[in-house]
């Protein structure tokens, strides 16, 4: 019995859980979560699989967006228009997916949350685009959707519009700016603006009519040469019938000639037509005359007559009068579009916008000369034209703009007439040089008034923000403050000097912007009101650029296009041969696929986020090349082969049992796929850190991975630090993170910084975080991670729909489910093919028995009276198929040839061995698995690159320094004064022994270089201080600086007392198999400690040695226990002693003397020998001499002795700077004096000498000048 009607009762609690539950599952199923098997939620599987249904495939044409959202909401998802685009959006966006699904041209959105394009973009159809055949009005482009046509865009660039849209009727917005110029369009219509970003600095941005608000600043072109018409516009379309058989026909112009447009800008300006006759009056004969005499060169037969006038009234002057009454003439005037209607509602004819600029500008000239007015005053000059007719002077503002003239259109409420004004001295001099009037008279009078003329600024015709933004960044400049250059004509004669001071104040070029800006001369322009306007009809082009912009009333207007990308392709890769299950779509009109087949493993390379009812999911981007090596290690190590995959005609229907039994697994470990897959790879690049989290989300689902920015600290030309950002963690807003870095530093949190920049472009992402003098950068940079989104955490929670329910996964379960996607879809394929070839063998074998037989057949068929007959006839006698007899009936007679046979029999052979080899797939998974794997490989040769983002294994602040710094070369260099660097060996060539060297540092006047020497980035530093202390340092933590750069104050880096200073240096690799620190003092003494006291220094430092009153700790260098060691002082002394004559002692004593000095003399250095028959040592004295000498030429002697000379010290040479141990590896020296000069020579080219000779010289001193330091660089450290 039906229950059609029946009301039953239920529990309402029951009824709202199930209610629920219904729906929650809807939002999982069918919203939020995507598909395992092709990473898709159903929004954005219905894009890919709309578009590939349209043919906009990698290969193709880009297509309107908004028809794939249309094609989208009509078929596959009835839902809202912009979730659609926002999804579709994304899909297109290189910061939000790894691998982009979508190809899209022109605005898609901005790592700084700028929204994309509209969809669409409309304007009414009264908008006038500039197009290669003039300003036409876009409703009248075209009559049909293709077309062919260029048209200006953005940056004066010429493009292709190839399609015209009528868009329908819809509800507009009515832009006005401050100088009379409008545009209408509907709300998501979107214009280009100026605007500022977060330092203030002028930048472009896209807004939509309904975002735009009064005060916004417009842009409009105004560029002069591009795109006019070259040809003058044909008029025969125009003649006109007569209007009887008795009406004459008189001579007409075939074309729109000067002569023509002035006498059309004189009518429209001075004259008056009706039916029947046309009449121009004016009281300047000379105006007069010229009118006549293009009359009669246009109209050589229709006669024109004058009559002069005398005044009707007190004050008037006598006037001329000239009148046409040839009605054939008045009419083709009239088809012209001078239309015979009041003044109000008079308009430029149609035919003055097609045609090119010559012609255009008689139009103009004659028009000025009888409307136009010039006034002057002390203060202001404008020139003006008026008319009763608002819809005139609209277009005429426009018509201007394509001359680069600006003006202001205003409504003279005590005249009741309309006004257009030029005013400023560029526009009077582009309307004089480019138009100028008709008669002498006016243009004597124009020509004095811009002699005249000295103010060349107007008011209201600046680049907004941009001298207030070079005055932020400069801060004090007499020449910025007291000089103008944010008008055009003072940048062009300011702009050089200006940008050369912004440079020297802030090491940035801003000349490519003034450039910019002087190029293309745009006007800007403040909009004063944006209003509702009706319903309407608007319309659009489809303009062929990347930028995808057009001019429309001289804005500059914009949308987007897509298509496919290349490897979205591969998503639908075999979906015709019946590899996935299709549904009916929510109509029942049409179906779609219920997954796509995806060759790649899209969950894992593009992620996926999504909230549904109760759940969440959030997956990170992956490196395809990593994904697939996976997966292959995957397939080569299975656990289960899958006992039955599916086939077509059970797929759609599977117990749970055949389901788990169709699964494929795999005995692979998680550890084992991170060999492959090292971490999540984002699109914006960054930094992951913290292997253990990373495996922990691989292994469960869920997880927490930490991300950071890339920032490098980078040294000025002045000296300062800026911190350069260029990479942000995945889904950081950089203008959110530029605000914050701002109003951290507004509200003191953040302290060191002085200036916040925003450099990026379209080479890539620049933040500029330039720091004061005083500031630590890393300190800074630590500051920035800890309170900015510069260091983020991504939450990795890993839920996908598996068989259509959703679960956790691991990454080895989403790889075994793609496995196993892939083995459906394989199976189905190759069931599909082997089907399709089973067929075709069917039909070549029918044709094979025809050509073998073909008398016979061919006797059959001429015996019967019709096809149907002839098919039943050899059906019979051939034994034949319906399929197969009625493929021979099809048969061309071309066929017969013997060629053509042979074809049949090849290609028979061909298809019996396809069948074979797909009957033998579908017999072996294993075999299937195989082509999974080619296929995948394929794919990764295809598409596979590089990793963006690096992975650290370390958590956040437990680096190795071997994870960070790469162990190079570099040179080190500590002035007096306590500043220290270091910068790469290479910054400094090779010269020849007694050179003046180059500048090697910028010191004060009362500094000097103190020490320099060569080590390894990865080399521990100890400072030893003149107190006794030792502090630790790695080397690459000290701040890499230029050549010249003083470097940073040594207190930045290490906790020293005031007053306090670095004596002596060490540095110390990890594998040093050194045993003892060896010490010397200033005064000789000695001592030596194992080197295990030293292993952890505090970073208050500690207690190295205790010195005597009035002694400073000198030299401290590792030891065996066994080496011999050389002392040398500045007055020549040295000795040369063995280590074990030393004992050693703890870190708090004070040791015992090594050599005993002369009064007034102290140490200079102390070496150690590492090869006596080879070793040499060099000496170099103030003066600039040195020599090297065998150390062989000391004999070894007890501690503490006055020892043998190492050099003929003298006023000529000075005293002994320092004494270096040169080893066979050594070859270059470098020296530096108290000046900063700094020389780079080869040792070879300093000679041996016998140690009491004074040495040569090796590097010139000017007056004053003197070598404070030297040091040696063995070959294994040499740059390349």
């Amino acid at each position: 019995m039906s229950n059609i009607g029946k009301v039953e009762i239920t529990p309402i609690i029951d009824e709202m859980k199930r209610s629920y539950l219904d729906y929650a599952m809807s939002v999982i199923v069918s919203r939020a979560l995507p598909d395992v098997r092709d990473g898709l939620k159903p929004v954005h599987r219905r894009i890919v699989y709309a578009m590939h249904q349209q043919g906009i495939h990698h290969t193709s044409r880009y297509q309107k967006s908004a028809a794939v959202v249309g094609e989208v909401l009509k078929n596959y998802h009835p839902h809202g228009d912009i979730p659609v685009y926002d999804a579709m959006v994304r899909m297109a966006q290189n910061f939000s997916m790894r691998y982009m699904l979508v190809d899209g041209q022109g605005n898609f959105g901005s790592v700084d949350g700028d929204s994309p394009a509209a969809m669409r973009y409309c304007v009414t159809g009264d908008t006038l685009v500039i197009t290669e055949n003039g300003l036409l009005p876009i409703e009248e482009i075209a009559n049909q959707e293709d077309i062919d046509i260029q048209i200006l865009s953005k940056d004066k660039m010429v493009n292709r519009a190839s399609k015209w849209f009528d868009s329908g009727s819809h509800p507009t917005l009515h832009v006005t700016t401050y100088k009379g110029y409008e545009v209408q369009g509907s709300y998501n219509h979107p214009l280009l603006t100026l605007t500022q970003d977060i330092s203030g600095k002028p930048k472009f941005s896209w807004k939509l009519l309904e975002q735009i608000e009064k005060g916004d600043v417009l842009v409009l072109d105004r560029s002069t040469e591009s795109l006019w018409p070259q040809k003058p516009h044909n008029l025969e379309n125009y003649y006109p019938k007569p209007r009887t058989g008795r009406t004459r026909v008189a001579t007409l112009p075939s074309t729109l000639t000067e002569d023509l447009a002035f006498i059309l800008g004189a009518l429209l300006s001075e004259g008056s037509i009706s039916r029947d006759k046309i009449e121009f009056c004016n009281i300047d004969e000379e105006f007069v005359e010229k009118f006549e005499n293009c009359w009669k060169k246009t109209f050589p037969d229709s006669t024109l007559h004058r009559f002069k006038k005398t005044p009707s009234s007190y004050g008037k002057k006598t006037y001329f009068r000239l009148e046409c009454h040839f009605r054939f003439t008045v009419d083709f005037l009239i088809n012209l579009g001078l239309a015979p209607v009041r003044s109000r509602s008079k308009d430029i004819p149609s035919t003055i916008f097609r045609s090119p600029k010559n012609v255009v500008t008689a139009f103009l000239k004659a028009y000025f000369e009888g409307d136009g007015s010039i006034s002057s005053s002390l203060k202001m000059v404008e020139l003006s034209c008026c008319s009763t007719s608002e819809e005139l002077l609209r277009k005429m503002q426009i018509l201007l703009l394509r001359f680069g003239i600006d003006t202001f259109r205003r409504f003279d409420s005590y005249r009741d007439i309309w006004k257009i004004y030029l005013r400023g001295k560029r526009n009077i001099l582009k309307f004089y040089r480019q138009i100028g009037f008709s008669c002498q008279r006016k243009n004597d009078k124009l020509e004095l008034i811009i002699l005249n003329y000295k103010k060349d600024n107007s008011l209201f015709d600046f680049i907004p923000f941009i001298s207030d933004y070079v005055r932020q960044q400069v801060g004090h400049s007499e020449f910025i403050v007291k000089h103008n250059f944010d008008r055009y004509g003072s940048l062009e004669q300011n702009g050089n000097q200006v940008s050369a001071i912004y440079l020297q104040k802030t090491g940035e070029d801003i000349q490519p912007l003034f450039e910019y800006f002087l190029k293309n001369d745009y006007l800007f322009d403040k909009v004063i009101s944006v209003d509702k306007g009706e319903v309407c009809p608007v319309y659009s082009i489809k303009v062929e650029s990347d930028c995808h912009s057009f001019i429309a009333n001289g804005f500059i207007n914009h949308n987007t296009e897509a298509r496919l990308s290349a490897i979205a392709d591969e998503l639908l890769r075999d979906i015709h041969k019946d590899t996935v299950d299709f549904i009916d779509n929510y109509s029942g009109t049409t179906q779609e696929p219920v997954v796509l087949p995806s060759v790649i493993p899209n969950l894992l390379l593009n992620g996926a986020s999504g909230i549904a009812v109760g759940m969440a999911t959030q997956i990170p981007p992956h490196n395809l090349r990593e994904v697939i090596d996976a997966l292959i290690y995957t397939i080569e190590h299975p656990s289960k082969l899958a006992n039955s995959l599916p086939t077509t005609a059970d797929s759609k229907a599977v117990s749970s049992k055949q389901l788990a039994d169709s699964k494929f697994e795999s005995d692979a470990t998680v550890e084992d796929l991170m060999q492959f897959v090292k971490g999540p790879d984002f699109p914006t690049g960054g930094s992951i850190y913290d292997s253990t989290e990373i495996l922990n989300a691989y292994a469960t689902g869920k997880g927490r991975i930490v991300m950071r920015a890339k920032a490098e600290i980078e040294e000025t030309k002045g000296g300062r630090f800026d911190i350069i950002i260029t990479e942000l963690p995945y889904q950081v807003n950089k203008a959110n993170l530029v605000m914050r870095i701002a109003d951290l530093h507004k509200e003191k949190k953040l302290d060191g910084i002085a200036d916040l920049r925003d450099e990026s472009d379209r080479r890539g992402m620049r933040v500029v975080i330039e720091l004061k003098r005083d500031a630590k950068p890393q300190s800074v940079l630590n500051n920035l991670f800890k309170h900015t989104a510069m260091q983020s955490v991504f939450n990795v929670n890993t839920v996908a729909l598996v068989d259509g329910v959703p679960h956790l996964l691991p990454l080895k379960h989403i790889l075994e489910e793609f496995i196993t996607h892939r083995q459906v879809v394989v199976r189905r394929r190759s069931e599909f093919e082997l089907s399709e070839a089973r067929a075709r063998e069917h039909v070549l074998e029918g044709l094979k028995i025809a050509v073998d037989n073909i008398d016979a057949v061919i006797e059959t068929i001429k015996k019967s009276k019709d096809a149907d007959e002839a098919k039943t006839n050899l059906m019979a006698k051939f034994k034949l198929s319906e399929i197969q007899s009625q493929a021979i009936l099809d048969m061309q007679l071309r066929r017969l040839a013997a060629l053509e046979r042979q074809k049949i029999e090849d290609e028979l052979k061909m298809v019996r061995e396809l069948i074979a080899y797909l009957e033998d797939l579908l017999a072996h998974p294993e075999k299937i698995l195989k082509v999974i794997k080619d296929e995948l490989l394929k794919i990764k040769e295809k598409y596979g690159d590089e990793r963006k983002t690096r992975v650290y294994k370390q958590k956040v602040g437990e680096f190795s320094e071997e994870d960070l710094i790469a162990d190079e070369a570099t040179i080190v260099t500590i002035t007096e004064n306590g500043y220290i660097k270091r910068q790469q060996p290479g910054t400094f060539r090779m010269q020849n022994r007694g050179g003046k060297g180059v500048s090697g540092i910028t010191t004060k006047e009362e500094d000097a270089v103190a020490h320099i020497f060569y080590t390894k980035t990865l080399d521990n530093i100890l400072f030893f201080t003149d107190k006794g202390r030792v502090f630790q340092l790695k080397v690459w933590e000290i701040p890499e600086a230029s050549r010249i750069a003083k470097g940073q104050a040594i207190v930045n880096l290490i906790n020293t007392e005031q007053g306090e200073k670095i004596t002596a240096i060490l540095t110390i690799r990890k594998k040093d198999p050194a045993k003892y620190l060896f010490m010397c003092t200033w005064q000789g003494n000695i001592k030596k400690t194992l080197i295990e006291e030293y292993a952890s220094i505090r970073k208050n430092g500690l207690i190295s040695i205790k010195l005597d009153s009035g002694d400073t700790l000198g030299w401290v260098m590792p030891t065996s226990g066994e080496d011999d060691l050389i002392i040398v002082s500045q007055g020549g002394q040295s000795i040369r002693f063995a280590e074990k004559d030393v004992r050693p002692t703890h870190r708090d004593t004070s040791g015992v003397r090594g050599i005993k000095l002369g009064k007034g003399d102290s140490v200079v250095s102390l070496n150690k020998i590492t090869d006596p028959k080879t070793d040499q040592l060099l000496v170099v004295m103030a003066n600039g001499l040195g020599k090297k000498t065998l150390v062989s030429g000391w004999s070894k002697q007890g501690r503490g002795g006055m020892g043998v000379k190492a050099a003929q010290v003298t006023p000529k040479t000075g005293p002994i700077v320092t004494a270096k141990l040169a080893s066979k590896e050594s070859n270059t020296l470098v020296m530096t004096s108290n000046k900063g000069q700094l020389i780079k020579l080869d040792l070879k080219d300093v000679p041996t000498l016998q140690r009491q000779t004074q040495g040569v010289i090796l590097m010139r001193m000017r007056e004053g000048e003197n070598v404070v330091a030297a040091t040696l660089v063995a070959s294994k450290d040499k740059e390349p």
